[in-house]
């Protein structure tokens, strides 16, 4: 099996470096395509650019199938909007039809409704790898925040993953919060509550949120400072981490560099 890894993000050099890393880590072919993925877009994309993004996703998936290959999500941003697009393309047969001949004609690629897509966490759950597990993380605990349409996707009770690594993985209604679309139109009330969701999780004793979502990660940890200053409150030693990132520790890594711990706006240090 080979895979592309979707990295058309700003700023997700902690994701992208500690995703490689770890697919290396379990031997799985990762395949760098000459030609650049496009943008799964943000929060809005789906109502101010839904044809943009339909078309976007469109591309990456034909392109991800020529080369026989699954296209795998990382997070769940743009996981939520490229599944959203893929369901509407293959709803709608004459909708498919017309983005091959009028757009991913002139790439000389294909639509076929098989391509292959998977959701990093969805994709780890079916591997095997408990012979490269050298740390266990008891008697750690986190919770995990997710992205901002969690509610459409499926929700997974599976925590195989975490179990693994001995993992206590926190459920609480609180961590179901998402403010990081309304910096774009309301940043006061994003920093504001993105404040209180931090400080609320941090008073249910976690050692550190384990975040399924780009967004909720640059709010959490880029913009900690800003967060503090708008809920009038000291920082404190709580970090953002991402699942690549769990499970490299898990496998015994300490570079910081190959964990992408360097690319954090908050210092990595309790591990």
């Amino acid at each position: 099996m080979k895979y592309i890894i979707y990295d058309r993000y700003e700023n997700a050099k902690a994701l992208l470096s500690s995703t490689n890393e770890l697919f290396a880590r379990l031997g799985l072919e990762v395949l760098k395509p000459k030609e650049s993925l496009l943008d799964c877009g943000g929060y809005f994309a789906r109502f101010t650019q839904k044809d943009i993004l339909v078309h976007n996703v469109a591309y990456n998936l034909a392109l991800a199938n020529s080369l026989n290959a699954t296209l795998v999500f990382a997070e769940e941003d743009a996981y939520a909007n490229a599944l959203y697009a893929k369901t509407l393309i293959e709803s709608d047969s004459t909708l498919m039809r017309d983005i091959e001949t009028n757009f991913l004609h002139q790439f000389k690629l294909l639509y076929d409704s098989k391509v292959q897509m998977s959701y990093l966490p969805d994709l780890l759950n079916t591997l095997e790898f408990d012979n490269l597990i050298q740390k266990r993380f008891s008697p750690f605990s986190s919770i995990i925040v997710r992205g901002a349409y969690q509610g459409h996707l499926p929700k997974s009770t599976n925590h195989r993953i975490y179990e693994k690594i001995d993992l206590k993985m926190l459920e609480n209604p609180l961590a179901l919060q998402y403010y990081t679309h309304l910096l774009e139109v309301n940043p006061q009330s994003a920093l504001y509550n993105g404040a209180k969701l931090f400080f609320d999780l941090a008073d249910l004793g976690v050692d550190f949120i384990l975040s399924y979502s780009l967004g909720q990660f640059d709010l959490l940890d880029s913009k900690r400072t800003e967060l503090c200053k708008a809920y009038n409150r000291d920082n404190i030693t709580l970090p953002i981490v991402f699942l690549p990132q769990i499970l490299l520790l898990a496998c015994g890594e300490s570079d910081h560099k190959k964990l992408g711990f360097n690319h954090h706006q908050q210092k990595v240090e309790m591990f």
